[in-house]
């Protein structure tokens, strides 16, 4: 009896070790990647997409913060999961390309083993150098007579490039939040200018054509150069405007 339970165990092992050896290629190496993008070629589970206003100027305090702020979201972001950061100033020109756009491919196994896996060399390669390079540009914002926030919105959130069929969509929105366009201005006297109305209409439709309400919302408002008054004015017409059409959104000062 003995002779026959310790059979049994050995081939319970021994099928163990087989199913370990072919799985332990696809533990190491992962799902097929893109591999300009790092994202498993089923697509990405899930897209953080970061939207820089470089329209205004910012302290130096402000842009360590945000060197702060995209490396923490780098540093922690989800397996398989997409993150763009797109950057605009005050001449908006549809189709802007993404400083970066990539998936992390994640830790595996491998690394136990001293082997990390390609992709994830190649991950910390393209998102570690780079984005150092990015965030220099991110942190020198220009200065122009424009402010077109809600464009920039619009035309990132509605690109093709930036669905994904699973997992969740999250815009973080860096700016001052005074936008200043023809569409909608924050500053002077003309017809329409902080009007809220106006506004809520304006969001309203992006939320609604460009599929903006897909997406989870965080507003990081760069202080800048601005008075506090001028700033919390702006803050008060956005949240307004958000509460009325009930898009959740969460607000903080960068």
């Amino acid at each position: 009896m003995k002779t026959e339970n310790w059979a049994i165990v050995a081939s319970v092992l021994a099928g163990l070790s087989l199913a370990g050896f072919f799985a332990a290629p696809s533990l190491i190496g992962g799902p097929p990647r893109d591999q300009e993008t790092l994202c498993p070629k089923t697509g990405p589970v899930g897209h953080t997409l970061i939207l820089v206003d470089k329209s205004d100027p910012w302290s130096q305090v402000q842009a360590g913060r945000l060197r702060a702020l995209v490396k923490q979201i780098g540093e922690t972001l989800p397996a398989d999961r997409m993150l763009s950061i797109y950057v605009f100033n005050d001449v908006f020109e549809p189709g802007f390309p993404a400083l970066i756009s990539l998936c992390n491919p994640g830790r595996t196994v491998s690394e136990l083993i001293g082997n990390p896996r390609r992709e994830y060399v190649r991950w910390v390669e393209k998102f570690g150098r780079p984005l150092d390079e990015a965030l220099t540009v991110l942190t020198q914002p220009g200065k122009g007579n424009q402010s077109p926030i809600l464009e920039a919105v619009g035309d990132v959130v509605s690109r093709r490039e930036n669905r994904v069929a699973t997992g969740e969509r999250r815009l973080l929105l860096v700016s001052d939040m005074l936008q200043n366009s023809g569409q909608f201005t924050v500053f002077g006297n003309a017809a329409g200018a902080r009007d809220p109305e106006r506004l809520r209409r304006l969001v309203d439709k992006v939320w609604r054509e460009a599929g903006a309400g897909a997406w989870t919302l965080g507003i990081h408002q760069v202080q800048g150069v601005y008075e506090p008054a001028r700033l919390e004015q702006a803050a008060a017409l956005w949240k307004d405007a958000f509460r009325k059409l009930d898009i959740a959104v969460d607000w903080d000062r960068l």
